[in-house]
């Protein structure tokens, strides 16, 4: 029972949780533009482990920088398994450039803007502006879950930019709800994540409420990750201690359409 405890703080407090919830989101969209696009492994791979390291690399530039103890326990987590943590990104960054070798040159070319990118702001951007974190971590999220795959299509249609737009929007909206429950205060972002959320609605009817074709099916899936997000939101009190869970599991949605 105590090793289950430990693989399940660990699995949680490392976001390793997050790490195969955009493995899926990632299938989805390279299921694009009809459900049968083939699954590039070798890229996805590269997606969850470089998530995962920015998701470690991310908090531990938190609890280093910070002169007060962790205020949460994520951070706790990371502050004191500083070293494996710090082992664990060294070792997931060697099997990510080992796998370089079997990597296409259009996946090569957008990673190298995308490294260069988190360099960026992991160095420069993340200690001289920390609010940044609000607006860049969803925008560096998207570009890894919805680029790759599309690098790698030989077209992408509207539907598909459109798609990947409101999965942005979701992103923003499930990095505002853990603003608001870390901090109640933040009544603007309640607010900005109950507009996304019709926003995202809007856009389903408008777009794709015609035929159940995969497109119509994703945009569906990620309509109904946002609206849940806001029934959390807007129910604070009752998931409290339970919102992270939840609102991270919820990327777990577009398995429907991969297994069914």
């Amino acid at each position: 029972m105590q090793v289950f405890k430990t693989l399940e703080r660990f699995f949680f407090l490392s976001s390793l949780n997050v790490v195969l919830a955009t493995g899926v989101c990632t299938v989805a969209f390279m299921k694009l533009p009809d459900g049968n696009g083939s699954i590039h492994w070798i890229s996805l791979t590269h997606v969850m482990i470089g998530c995962w390291v920015i998701y470690i690399l991310d908090r531990l530039l938190d609890v280093i920088k910070s002169d007060y103890p962790p205020h949460t326990e994520r951070h706790q987590y990371h502050h004191k398994n500083q070293y494996n943590l710090q082992v664990l990104a060294i070792a997931l960054s060697v099997i990510a450039l080992f796998l370089l070798i079997y990597q296409t040159r259009n996946i090569l070319i957008f990673g190298t803007i995308m490294a260069i990118f988190v360099v960026v702001y992991l160095s420069i951007v993340v200690p001289k502006y920390p609010n940044s974190k609000d607006f860049l971590m969803p925008l560096i999220y998207t570009m890894a879950v919805v680029g790759v795959p599309f690098v790698e299509q030989s077209s992408i249609s509207l539907s598909s930019w459109i798609i990947g737009f409101m999965f942005l929007l979701m992103v923003y909206q499930n990095l505002l709800g853990f603003s608001y429950f870390e901090n109640p205060a933040r009544i603007k972002r309640r607010k900005a994540a109950n507009f996304i959320v019709a926003l995202n609605v809007f856009i389903f009817i408008l777009l794709f409420t015609g035929a159940w074709v995969y497109p119509n099916q994703l945009a569906g899936v990620i309509m109904l990750i946002s609206i849940c997000n806001s029934f959390i939101i807007s129910n604070s009190e009752k998931f409290r201690n339970t919102f992270r869970w939840l609102m991270d599991g919820l990327l777990f949605l577009p398995l429907i359409l991969l297994v069914f």
